[in-house]
């Protein structure tokens, strides 16, 4: 009688701890709610700090995520693994300004009902162009000398020429020192100067003659 007590009393332990997990089976799959960067933020860094809720039990987390320039093309598309509720993109995420939308979803066990769809993409900005700026740029017309301030950090600079009437581009040149010659016209010109710093490019600067 009492090995048959025994054995009444374990099997509902046994029982218990069998199917305690599938509990949160569908707590392990749902859609996740990405905290940083905050929904429709601005940040200065092309590789921002995403992070995300944990969800007890996950054994990873799916992270989407896809950057595209102000004219609509692609910039970066990232589809990943990740065991923490962290993650830093390998790469720029924008050369300058960026779009970016982002979603993470926890493993899924099997047997876990589908994730449900987000209420709405979670997206923010990428402007990291302040952090590469072009400054005291000065023209002298009689001359054809452009020269500006070094940019910290800069690796090379982009000299562009523009119709001041309807935008053409008249000449464009690539240099890595704060300086450049051009062949001045007759055409009146907006002068741009933007730098790279990295992998971002910086804010124009402009001036005419």
């Amino acid at each position: 009688m009492r090995l048959l007590t025994s054995i009444g009393l374990a099997f509902p332990l046994a029982f218990v701890a069998t199917w305690a997990p599938t509990a949160s089976a569908s707590e392990q799959c749902r859609e996740l709610v990405v905290t940083s960067p905050a929904r429709e933020s601005t940040h200065s860094s092309a590789r921002p700090t995403i992070t995300w809720e944990a969800v007890p039990g996950a054994s990873d987390y799916r992270l989407r995520l896809t950057s595209r320039q102000p004219e609509g093309r692609i910039f970066a598309t990232i589809d990943t693994r990740v065991s923490g509720t962290s993650f830093v993109p390998p790469q720029a995420v924008g050369d300058g300004f960026a779009l970016v939308t982002v979603s993470v979803t926890s493993q899924c066990p099997a047997g876990a009902a589908p994730a449900r769809l987000p209420a709405a993409d979670h997206r923010f900005f990428v402007d990291a162009r302040p952090t590469c700026p072009v400054g005291r740029l000065a023209l002298d017309a009689q001359t054809g000398h452009i020269t500006w301030a070094p940019t910290a950090g800069a690796t090379r600079y982009e000299v562009f020429a523009y119709d001041r009437v309807d935008g053409r581009l008249l000449f464009r040149l690539d240099t890595r020192e704060p300086r450049a010659s051009l062949a001045l016209t007759a055409e009146p010109a907006m002068i741009a100067v933007r730098a790279q710093c990295g992998e971002v490019l910086g804010q124009p600067s402009y001036t005419a003659y």
